[in-house]
């Protein structure tokens, strides 16, 4: 039958045999068509899954901005007591209900997200029905409670969880987004194959098909053939044997040799194509990826071959002293080294590559500028299959912030013991002062002025108060602040404060300068205590006086999130180490009297208001104090 099949083939006119081979790469194109119309519909669904998951975050970032929108109306209307400020309330009002819902929508195929969305809507309906009930009370004219609610931040804790469940919802989300990215990627690749193989499969049953053409046109060929094969020889591949035995099957049999032959270099040419277009790809975002976690990296990175360092990265070369911009020589930074500490660096690295072992070991950077940054430097051998290092990488952690907090740790521990014994002795001293103080005075007034002791007795008397003066700085320093914040003037407190100065200021003839705005706002703080840091700030000031005629200059300005002030004088200053110990306790700057405790209580008090005080000075052309506070105060408004 087969046989009979075949010679009817050979008997079939070429066109016939030309349509019928035809049908078989069509029919291979058919099915690729069938093959690349599923993978462009599956593509097309994971294009909707995606453009879901992107409509359900801008909806969820829609309901999160009508939620702080609901809370800004809520507070500019308390605040306020102003209608007009409930408008965008109420349209958040509804924008939120109407958000939710359809966010609930969205997320309902998803069980995660859906229940993430309904917790959210019943915290979000929970926060609703709390301002809704203050609004109410705000317009009967029961605003405290509503302030009360304000100033306590008591919406604060809902409104945490409804940005916590919002960034789970996102987080979730996210995933959704990852995982439809990848399936796109997937379902690209799926079609790419499925065209590229049709497209082979298609060629390859067309070479088939016309292979088997060519066998059946053997007639004008024989001779060619004969000469083919009688020139090569068996220099030709092998291809599978026809049956038939004459001149066509011997030309076939050439010519399947070097088709299949050829085939099979094609694909193998196409896999190598692929693979290594493929690795290209993988290698080309490994080193960017790479080079961006480098660069970025808040930390130093290098890498080293034996002793001499191939590579480092920017930070390494910032913690150097170095610009980070210039990728010069990486040997440059061994030069930045501290010379006290660059030999013993060198010594304990040559000596861990000589072992192969790893190297940790903290030394100092010195930059041009004269200032110093520590470091802690730490180089792994890095090894290939056999054991051998291949190069060290290092890495530079900057420990010099570190190193400093723990000295002022150390320091403040030491200090505040000290405060307690100080204070301690401070209180066993005050009454035997008390009594030496009652006795003197008594003996005082019995001694005739006749007497040569009376002066002695004034000088004890006069030591005696002075010494309960100090006592009570050291007990005010030591005891623990608490303060009752008013409203008042600033710019009143300052004319008292200069009030008071008067006697001292016109011994010098100093004149006291001021720009403080009538613009500015109350201040929110301890009258009391407040204008104790002032009186001490003005006297230190005055006591750096030296020539007559000298000034002082005072202002105040609103620095948006709080009040800024400033104490200039034109003194003679304080020497540059000096300056970062003004505020410790019992340290003095040129000053015969006082026991160094003025600004250290003074930074106590304006440190128990939240605010900060500092301090810069030049010598010869004066210094000055700045001090921050705080617009509003933790305790409960008092009216001044």
């Amino acid at each position: 039958m087969r046989q009979r099949l075949v010679r009817f083939f050979h008997n079939l006119p070429i066109a016939r045999k030309l349509l019928l081979a035809s049908v078989i790469p069509l029919a291979a194109l058919g099915i690729l068509v069938i093959l690349t119309f599923r993978s462009v519909q599956t593509f097309a669904e994971d294009e909707d899954h995606l453009n879901q998951v992107y409509l359900a975050q801008r909806t969820a970032a829609e309901y999160m901005r009508h939620i702080l929108d609901l809370e800004t109306g809520f507070r500019g209307f308390v605040l306020t007591q102003q209608e007009r400020y409930l408008e965008p309330y109420r349209t958040s009002h509804e924008r939120v209900r109407s958000a939710g819902e359809a966010l609930a929508l969205m997320a309902e195929d998803r069980a995660a997200q859906a229940a993430t969305i309904r917790q959210t809507q019943q915290l979000v309906h929970q926060l609703i029905e709390e301002k809704d009930a203050l609004i109410q009370s705000v317009k009967a004219g029961r605003t405290a409670e509503a302030r009360h609610y304000i100033e306590q931040g008591r919406g604060r804790a809902l409104m945490v969880q409804i940005r916590d469940f919002m960034n789970r919802f996102d987080s979730l989300e996210q995933e959704q987004l990852s995982q439809a990215l990848r399936n796109l990627a997937d379902d690209r690749r799926t079609m790419i194959t499925h065209i590229l193989g049709g497209f082979l499969l298609a060629l390859a049953l067309m070479i088939l098909a016309l292979q088997v053409i060519a066998r059946s046109i053997t007639g004008p060929l024989v001779a060619l053939a004969s000469s083919v094969h009688s020139s090569k020889g068996a220099a030709l591949p092998q291809v599978t044997v026809l049956e038939r035995r004459d001149e066509i099957g011997e030309l076939t049999r050439v010519i399947d040799s070097m088709s299949t032959e050829v085939r099979r270099h094609v694909a193998q040419l196409e896999q190598s194509e692929a693979a290594l277009l493929t690795v290209n790809a993988h290698l080309t975002a490994s080193e960017s990826k790479y080079r961006s976690i480098v660069d970025h990296a808040p930390f130093g990175i290098f890498t080293t071959r034996g002793m001499a360092m191939t590579f480092v990265n920017r930070y390494n070369r910032l913690l150097a002293g170095l610009d980070p911009e210039d990728e010069g020589d990486p040997e440059e930074i061994r030069e930045t080294i501290h010379p006290e500490d660059r030999e013993r660096v060198l010594n304990q690295f040559a000596k861990a590559v000589e072992e192969g072992r790893p190297c940790e070991t903290v030394f100092r950077f010195l930059h041009r500028d004269g200032t110093v940054r520590k470091v802690l430097s730490r180089r792994v051998p890095i090894r290939d299959a056999e054991g051998k290092v291949l190069m060290y990488q290092g890495f530079n952690v900057d420990i010099t912030a570190l190193d400093q907090l723990q000295a002022r740790l150390s320091r403040a521990e030491r200090l505040a013991t000290l405060g307690q014994v100080a204070a301690g002795i401070a209180h066993e001293i005050r009454n035997p002062l008390v009594g030496i103080g009652s006795t003197t005075s008594l003996l005082l007034d019995d001694t005739p002025e006749a007497d040569a002791r009376r002066a002695d007795l004034g000088i004890i008397l006069q030591e005696t108060k002075r010494l309960d003066r100090i006592v009570n700085q050291i007990i005010d320093y030591a005891r623990p602040r608490e303060i009752a914040p008013v409203l008042f003037p600033l710019s009143d407190m300052v004319q008292e404060t200069i009030k008071l100065m008067e006697a001292p200021l016109a011994a010098k003839r100093v004149t006291v300068n001021q720009s403080i705005p009538p613009s500015l706002a109350p201040v929110h703080a301890d009258r009391d205590q407040l204008k104790q840091v002032l009186l001490n700030v003005v006297q230190n000031a005055i006591d750096a006086l030296d020539a007559e005629r000298a000034s002082i200059h005072i202002a105040a300005s609103d620095s948006g999130t709080g009040v800024a002030m400033t104490v200039c004088d034109s003194g003679r200053g304080i020497r540059p180490e000096e300056v970062s110990h003004v505020f410790e306790p019992f340290f003095t700057s040129g000053k015969r009297q006082g026991t160094g405790l003025g600004l250290a209580i003074c930074r106590n008090i304006i440190e128990a208001h939240g605010g900060d005080i500092a301090l810069t000075s030049e010598i010869g052309k004066g210094t000055t104090v700045r001090i921050w506070l705080p617009l509003r105060q933790q305790p409960r408004l008092v009216e001044a």
